[in-house]
């Protein structure tokens, strides 16, 4: 806890200061005005349409324990799926596979057994942004070069995770390491759950529930976009949110904080034409809905999670003491 604890705060120290930049960038001035005429009673509809969006990605993360085979009682799951929203933070959100870590304290499954369940959410998370950013392209001309190249970057990611060749090298390299031997053995493991998560069928599936789920976030966007008064198309929010949400994950900077940013305001003032003040506000906005907003979701499920975690160890030593005086 205390490892996320720093993370979060270096994140949160980060993007105070993106912020900070680009709103002395915009003119405080005009980042103020547009924030004063934002349209708040938006702000319900725009955080249940975040809601639903991830309810959609947990009934994937759901399907993908099934099909490794992995049982979560439903309610101890969600609250380990909602932890992982606070990895959001974290480079690529790779930092989710600490669902995997509660996992094998909640029963004992192997880390290496469900990472991959990740690793297909990330994948399905790239494709299914993919397909709205290629809609936004057809709709308005814009060239579609930067979507193509995440989307063959995602198809050789998922090939190179289902070689079995390559999963036997990876193996054999990490028995001749002495501080990575210990990994060597969950090699198969790793590499079975992914061959299975990221076959056509499992990876279709939960394709089309990520474009469903980022579809609900992208009409949170735009609304978000309809309260600083920002008269944009639909699909033109819809791609500018879809290639700067990429360009963030491809940063590998944590959240995309910056990465992000960056392109969200270049976009809304270059493509959209927004004024620089709005372009900043806007931008502020998206992040606090579509980021923050998840970390703080995420927080709250570390505490609940941390809470069943205590209450089951608690039990286990209960039992174990009564079984020790039935014996006596």
């Amino acid at each position: 806890m205390e490892r996320i604890k720093r993370n979060l705060i270096i994140a949160l120290g980060l993007g105070i200061a993106v912020y900070l930049v680009l709103a002395v960038y915009s003119g405080l001035d005009n980042f103020q005005a547009a924030l004063d005429h934002f349209r708040w009673p938006l702000v319900p509809a725009i955080l249940g349409l975040v809601c639903l969006s991830y309810v959609g990605r947990f009934s994937r993360w759901v399907y993908y324990l099934r099909v490794i085979k992995v049982s979560v009682p439903l309610k101890t799951n969600a609250a380990i799926f909602a932890s992982g929203l606070s990895m959001a933070i974290s480079p690529g959100k790779f930092g989710e596979v600490l669902k995997s870590a509660f996992i094998r304290q909640v029963n004992g499954t192997p880390i290496a057994r469900t990472a991959p369940a990740v690793v297909a959410e990330r994948a399905t998370d790239g494709t299914g942004m993919v397909a709205w950013g290629l809609l936004g392209t057809l709709a308005f001309g814009f060239g579609p070069g930067v979507l193509i190249l995440f989307l063959a970057v995602a198809i050789f990611g998922i090939a190179v995770l289902r070689s079995r060749r390559l999963s036997l090298l990876a193996e054999r390299i990490l028995g001749r390491l002495p501080l990575l031997r210990r990994l060597a053995p969950h090699i198969r493991d790793f590499h079975g759950a992914s061959n299975e998560l990221l076959g056509l069928r499992p990876l279709a599936v939960g394709t089309v529930i990520s474009f469903f789920s980022w579809g609900l976030e992208c009409s949170a966007v735009y609304l978000c976009s309809v309260g600083v008064g920002a008269h944009e198309p639909f699909l033109v929010v819809v791609f500018i949110f879809a290639v700067s949400s990429l360009v963030g994950v491809g940063s590998m900077l944590p959240g995309g904080i910056g990465a992000a940013e960056a392109g969200l305001t270049g976009m809304f003032s270059t493509i959209g034409g927004l004024t620089a003040g709005l372009s900043v506000a806007l931008t502020f906005l998206i992040r606090l809905a579509t980021l923050w907003f998840a970390t703080l979701i995420g927080v709250a499920g570390l505490f609940v999670v941390r809470a069943f975690i205590e209450e089951k160890t608690a039990n286990a030593v209960e039992t174990a003491d009564n079984q020790s005086k039935s014996r006596l």
